[in-house]
């Protein structure tokens, strides 16, 4: 039997669709986020590294910025 290129698309298609239905979404109804306090420890912890990092970098450029005014 053959298909056409259409019911080929087609096929594809809706198997996508069954692929995306049938993924879990962290956070959902069906797969709920379980704060734990570890987890919570864990992401702040990122999150301030995250943020000293931006800040190392600001300050840099602040600092290179003034330099270069001073050359001038």
């Amino acid at each position: 039997m053959r298909i056409t290129q259409k019911e080929l698309r087609n096929m594809i298609a809706e198997e996508m669709k069954n692929i995306k239905a049938e993924r879990l979404v962290e956070g959902s109804q069906s797969n709920p986020v379980v704060a734990t306090p570890e987890l919570i420890n864990q992401i702040i912890k990122e999150e301030f590294e995250a943020f000293q990092t931006r800040q190392k970098l600001a300050e840099a450029k602040k600092r290179s910025r003034i330099l270069k005014n001073r050359r001038r």
